[in-house]
This record gives structure tokens, sequence and C-alpha cells, in this order.
């Protein structure tokens, strides 16, 4: 299933060209890796080069700062407008929350593609203390047409900032009641977890916005819905791929076709047929009153054929989608029943799913907690949802289970907190971010011990009892101030012309296989494998290319280089938009993981149709 991903955005492509979109807009997570591998950065650009590049005339008009629309890029200039580029079809993303800036320079997937010229790349902030929202800003005949985009900024931190007012929207200087705006977001569209600041009310977004195109959510939901109290409607396109094996996933996948007419649009879905089938059901061995293991694993069996059976009648109407189809089925039990072996069930479906090794998601009755101690919530499907979750553990919580198998307990730190600091540092090459947390977690507990403490006082009880009193808002708001403090340092960094190349250290890994060859690369070290040398040789002559030295053939080493609504309307000229969310995913010799993000298209053409 590694090339459905692939699949779905180039039949998305297809329909944009077929259907003669002025432009394409994508809502965040383009990529499902924040390091996406050499081969799915490579199929995306071809892809995007190959549908969007042309002779296609473009009949917009681009009227606002391009300067300050794409301030984060070397080329800050919208690509159609660039002369050493013939596009056919512009392409507009923001950053989602898989695909996010990250790195002691600040640097994400989407600069690559921006840096080719194959998209253009907006709504990407640089401070951590405010955020200024500026349009791009088009024109085709009457049609005014004014574009708000937002990456993804941690839930809790922006929740905070809309409610201290630091997030400002600007507006056009004239003609305001004419511009048709679109805001493009990517954030929770519904509360998750106990923290009321875990996701974006819609009412916290400008009141003069028309529509909403909201991204990051998974589930597609092909009608619009109006917010009375923005008066605005909101789309929320959901992934063109399931990126997980969750329930929502198994709506059906669209792209959208969005016309507009001066303040008037209408919406046109068009469903995707490349989709591969995937069937969802819950079953219970509870009621049914399945007595031992043996039966219980012909009952399953009898579910997932019942389950084949309508994923094959489903590819009957859609020849175009994959033979093999995603199952996925949950089974309530009681807690004296030993679950199910899942590789040894999936054995039996190796060529008749996609998934056979996760084909069943056991799924522990609750029991009532009778102690005064507050019970462990145990996983749902949504929060293992994506692939990659499901085979593989977070860095940071790996480090608690040891921890906790040692019968060792952290006082000062918390848990989660440490495991968002640490997944930073693996994944997103945030180097900094271990140190901070620590640092700041030890200044916060440095304060209240001040302010709390008496002559005389335990100390270590006085430390046990201030994260025991602790709230959730409290620790989630504890990493996020830690997250703020290393983000500000980057950023003033990069102010001072800093080039900070300990990302490039990190990302050329010789205990990794090359991903085209199963080889390992030659040249390039961490400093603790073979001929590599200590620290302290770096800068002088080394025969595997150190920092800052030159190797064996001359050449400098890899790693030394530094009235709203949809309505009847007007003839004429119009816009004309494709709204979708698109998946491509990453394929390595080692994993497959597929990547989702949230795509739009806008097309302006001239046309004699109504809507």
């Amino acid at each position: 299933r590694g090339e459905d991903s692939f699949v779905a955005f180039e039949e998305i492509l297809q329909h944009a060209v077929a259907q003669k979109v002025d432009m394409i807009l994508l809502g965040g997570d383009l990529f499902h890796d924040n390091r996406p591998s050499r081969t799915t950065v490579h199929k995306a650009t071809t892809l995007l080069r190959k549908y969007c590049f042309g002779d296609n005339p473009i009949q917009i008009e681009f009227l606002s700062d391009q300067k300050t629309n794409f301030h984060t890029s070397y080329f800050p200039c919208v690509n159609y407008e660039d002369p050493n580029l013939n596009v056919g079809i512009p392409v507009f993303s923001i950053h989602g929350n898989h695909d996010d800036p990250a790195g002691p320079q600040g640097l994400c997937a989407l600069d690559l593609l921006s840096a080719s010229g194959v998209i253009n790349y907006f709504g990407k902030t640089t401070s951590v203390d405010e955020i200024t929202v500026s349009p791009l800003l088009m024109r085709k005949g009457p049609t005014k047409l004014a574009i708000y985009g937002l990456g993804s900024v941690r839930d809790e931190r922006l929740h905070r900032m809309f409610l201290s007012k630091k997030v400002k929207v600007t507006q056009p200087e004239q003609y305001r009641d004419e511009w048709f705006n679109i805001f493009v977001i990517h954030q929770n569209h519904v509360k998750r977890g106990t923290a009321a600041t875990s996701y974006i009310p819609e009412d916290f977004l400008p009141d003069f916005m028309d529509l909403i195109v909201w991204g990051h959510e998974h589930d597609c939901k092909p009608e619009l819905e109006h917010n009375d109290i923005i008066n605005a409607y909101v789309l929320q396109p959901g992934s063109s791929v399931a990126t997980s094996l969750s329930e929502g996933e198994t709506l059906p996948k669209h792209c959208f076709k969005l016309k507009i007419w001066k303040k008037n649009f209408c919406l046109n879905k068009i469903p995707l047929s490349t989709v591969r089938p995937f069937i969802f059901k819950d079953v219970s061995l509870i009621e049914n009153e399945v007595p031992d293991n043996r039966e219980i694993f012909a009952f399953l069996q009898y579910h997932v054929d019942e389950m084949i059976e309508r994923a094959v009648q489903q590819r009957e109407n859609n020849p175009n989608a994959p033979e093999l189809p995603l199952i996925r089925l949950r089974y309530e039990f009681s807690g004296n029943t030993i679950p199910i072996n899942r590789t040894r069930f999936g054995v039996e479906y190796l060529h008749k799913v996609a998934n056979p090794n996760d084909i069943l998601l056991p799924n522990k009755k609750r029991e009532v907690n009778t102690d005064s101690k507050p019970s462990v919530k145990t996983g749902t499907q949504d929060e293992m949802n994506d692939f990659d979750t499901q085979t593989n553990t977070s860095r940071g919580a790996l480090a608690i289970d040891i921890l906790k198998a040692d019968n060792k307990e952290m006082k000062i730190l918390f848990e989660r907190s440490l495991c968002i600091a640490s997944d930073d540092f693996v994944e997103k090459l945030e180097n900094d971010s271990v140190n901070e947390y620590i640092d700041f977690a030890m200044e916060q507990c440095e304060e209240y011990l001040k302010k709390k403490t008496k002559l005389g006082d335990d100390l270590t009880e006085k430390v046990r009892v201030r994260k025991a009193v602790m709230s959730k808002n409290e620790e989630a708001s504890d990493v996020e101030e830690a997250r703020k403090r290393w983000e500000k340092r980057r950023l003033e960094r990069e102010a001072r012309g800093e080039v900070d190349d300990r990302d490039d250290d990190r990302d050329s890994d010789p205990g990794l296989l090359d991903e085209e060859s199963g080889t390992q690369p030659k040249g390039r070290g961490k400093g603790r494998g073979r001929g590599r040398g200590t620290r302290a040789a770096r800068g002088g002559s080394s025969t595997r290319g150190t920092r800052g030295a030159k190797s064996a053939r001359g050449t400098k080493s890899a790693r030394g280089s530094k009235a709203k609504g949809p309505q009847k309307g007007s003839l004429g000229d119009y816009f004309s938009a494709s709204v979708s969310q698109s998946s491509l995913s990453r394929v390595s010799s080692r994993s497959n993981k597929n990547t989702k993000n949230t795509a739009s298209y806008l097309d302006i053409t001239d046309s004699e149709d109504g809507f």
C-alpha cells in the first residue's frame, strides 16, 4: 500500500488539469513525515512538475506584497511570475503538524519544494510571541480573492495566543467588502483529551471570513457547515487516503471544486476513484459469549471474511481502486480472555488484505475503578491511529517505561512533557529541546520552592506535592513554554545570521541503510562508527571525511559544509477552486510510512456557465 497516497495525489492533480483549475491550495501535511525520504520528495516533485508546469495561460493578477506573503523564501515571488519557470497551475500550501518547520534552521520539506519552484509556501510564522496573518490578494475580472493561511502551531499555544489577542489578521486597505475571504488552517477541529486548550474553536477566527478550509482532520465531510457566530461556511475536506486504521478513515474520500463569483460561491464534490477500500467493524466477544480461544479465532475469521466480501463488492463499483482492501476488526473482550496473536491471525490473509498484521484491534472492556487514584486510560483506535504508531513507540515513552520498570519516578519533570521534548529532539532535529525543557522545569521548581518552603520543611515532600497538584493544563503549558524558549533562541540565531549545521550531523546516519540500494552510505559517520575518529579530531585530516576536514578523495566531507453562501450566480469571469486533502507516502526499504496532507485547489477561469 506504499503507493496508495501517490496514486490518489496523482488522481487529484489529474482532476485539476481536467477541470482547468487556476490554482491548487494545500491545507497542510503534504508529507506525513517531518523528514520524508528522498524517494517521497522526488515523487512528489515529479508529480507536481508533471501536472502543474506547462503553457497554460494564468489569468490571476497577484496584488499583495509578495515579499510579505513569502517572507521566509529565498525567492519571495509567486512562482508563475518567475521568468525562469513555466508554471501552468500554481500551487499554494501551508504546512501541517507532520511536515512543520523544525531543526536549528527551522526548515521543512515544503521549503525544498518552494526553493525548487513547484509550490508557493505561505503561512509560516517566525515569532513565538505573536502571529500576524497577511492575505494573498488576487484578482480575476471583477472577482477579488483574499487567501489567509496559518501553518500548524501547537494547539495549546495558539489557543492561548488567540485568547490574549496575540494573533492579528490583516485586511486589505481598500474595498474590504468586495473581497471573498478564505482562511486555510491546520489545527484540531474538536476538543481532544481533558485540556480545554487542545483545539481551536471556529469562532476564534475573524468574522469577515466567507469560507474556512479546515485541515488536519482526516474524516472527510463533503457538506459545508455554517457557523452562525462568525457567519462563515466551513469545509473539512479530510485526507485523500487512509493514513490510519481508524473508523473515521472509512468515509468516502473526495476532492472539491470551488467556483467563486464576487461574493458568491458554489462547491462541487468529486469522489476519488483510486482509494483503497477500507472496512471497519466492531464486535464483542462478551455479548456473543464466545468461550475459548479456538472458538474466538473462528469467530473473528468469520467476521473478517464477511468484511472482505463487502470490500470486494465496493471495488466492483470502483474498478480503479487497488485490489487488496484494508480490513480492521475491533473486538471487545474481558479481563479473563487472552488476546489473539495478530501476526498469527494475519498469516491466513497474506494475499487477501493489504494489512494482514493489523487486522485485529483488541479492546479490553474497562472495569469500574474503585480506588481513589485515577485510572490509567487505555489507548483507543483514535489514539493509535497512525500506521507509524501502531508499530513504533514514542522514544520519550520508551524512556518512561524503562524508569517504571526500575521502580524509579521522576520528581521534577513531567512524563508527558519529557516525551514531547524527546520526540522533538529525535524526529524534528530540535537539538535544544530536551536541555531547554530540563532547564525550564528546574527553574519553575526553584521558584515554587522559594514561595512555598519554610525553614525546616522537607524539600523532597514539597517537590512531590508540587507535581501532584499540577493540573493537566499546567502540565501542557509546561512543555509549551520550554518549546517557546528554544524556538525563540533558534529565531534569534537566524536573525544574527548564525548557521547551525547540527541537523546535518544527525541527518547522515551510517547505521541506516541507503533507501535505494540497501547498502550503507560511504564516507559519512556520526563520531561513533569505525574509522570516524573522535570529536577532538574534527578539523584535522581524516580518511572518512570529518567535519571541517577534507576526505581522502580531496573533496569536502558531506557533513562538513555549512451575501454569503452557495448561490446561483452571475455569468462571466468567476473563481473556480478544487479543494481536497491528499496524501503522499513514504517508501523506504526499512518502513512504509504514509504521508497525509490537506490539499486545496483554486482555479480562475472564464466561462459562460453559471453555478
